[in-house]
């Protein structure tokens, strides 16, 4: 536990050092910061519940639309849209008119892209550490 102390203490001079500086920078940016976190949570969360019901209707798909500035996950089953995540008081017709229909995203198609780019972000910290073998691609 050698190194604990030694963190410990670290921790603690930087924390003199510059602690009334990131509380007064927190008090500046505090609220916009937690604003914008919250709202990228939610719409993560979104995202995820139109997926989970995409996957339990027949011929589910999942589009991506924007009203008034925040995304809006339409869910379909086949061609005709059943729900919106978050739900953002237009009717559905009215929020996919315009849409580019083609741009739909099947459950199964999200996860692949999920796996593909949790795999490639591995393997770029690797090769950033040095540690990995080059690869040609």
């Amino acid at each position: 536990m050698g190194w604990a102390t030694s963190a410990g203490k670290t921790v603690a001079k930087y924390g003199v050092r510059y602690g009334p500086h990131a509380v007064a920078a927190w008090k500046i940016a505090g609220p916009k910061v937690e604003a914008a976190a919250r709202a990228k949570l939610d719409e993560v969360g979104a995202r995820r519940t139109a997926f989970d019901h995409a996957d339990s209707v027949a011929a589910g798909t999942v589009l991506r639309v924007v009203d008034a500035g925040h995304g809006i996950f339409v869910v379909f089953s086949g061609d005709e849209p059943v729900a919106a995540y978050p739900d953002g008081g237009r009717p559905l017709a009215e929020l996919v008119a315009r849409a580019d229909l083609d741009k739909r995203v099947t459950p199964a198609e999200h996860r692949g892209r999920q796996l593909r780019n949790r795999l490639r972000r591995g393997r770029d910290q690797t090769e950033s550490q040095g540690d990995a073998p080059q690869v040609e691609r």
